[in-house]
């Protein structure tokens, strides 16, 4: 085997482990903000919930985007206009994560000795309305994260970060050379 193919394997493994992390803290973000809102919520009505599965449920979900995106979920909308792109990608995503997490319910619950209906309250409490509100609140926790992810394959990695991280007066200044 020679280096430059397992150099490649290497960039590869290090810009996939790079991916993943940055999906897992953007869920990690949306759940633990999730959860506080839920705890704050409760605590008025004088129940305590525990936080500390936002972590674990944040690693799940990330795995489920990383490997869709292996997979090329979502990739025929590449040639659309990229709010097209966004928006469908976040639609297709958001039904494909609440589909994962009905399954963990189901398959939880029947190892914990509960019916179709106990676990699937879980989910948005069961109920279609619960469901489609859960999804709707994904599709629109995600828009802005495939939003980023379409501008950086149109705009490229260097050039949006430099957008979005260079202070104004120095983007000006290299702009005007």
């Amino acid at each position: 085997m020679s280096d430059a193919a397992s150099l490649s394997r290497r960039e590869r493994a290090v810009s996939g482990l790079k991916r993943l992390g940055i999906i897992f803290l953007y869920f990690w973000g949306l759940l633990a903000v999730s959860a506080l809102h839920k705890s704050l919520i409760l605590s008025e009505s004088g129940i305590h919930y525990r936080q500390g599965f936002a972590v674990v449920n944040a690693l799940v979900l990330a795995k489920i985007v990383f490997v869709a995106e292996e997979l090329k979920v979502g990739e025929r909308y590449e040639r659309e206009p990229l709010v097209y792109a966004m928006a469908l990608k976040a639609a297709v995503y958001s039904v494909l994560l609440v589909t994962f997490e009905i399954l963990e319910e189901i398959v939880v619950g029947h190892f914990r000795g509960k019916d179709l209906a106990e676990s699937l309250s879980e989910v948005g409490g069961g109920t279609p309305f619960g469901i489609l509100t859960t999804t709707l609140l994904l599709f629109f926790a995600l828009l802005p994260f495939f939003g980023f992810r379409e501008l950086c394959q149109v705009v490229g990695e260097p050039e949006l970060h430099r957008l979005l991280f260079v202070k104004r007066a120095r983007l000006r200044i290299v702009d005007e050379d």
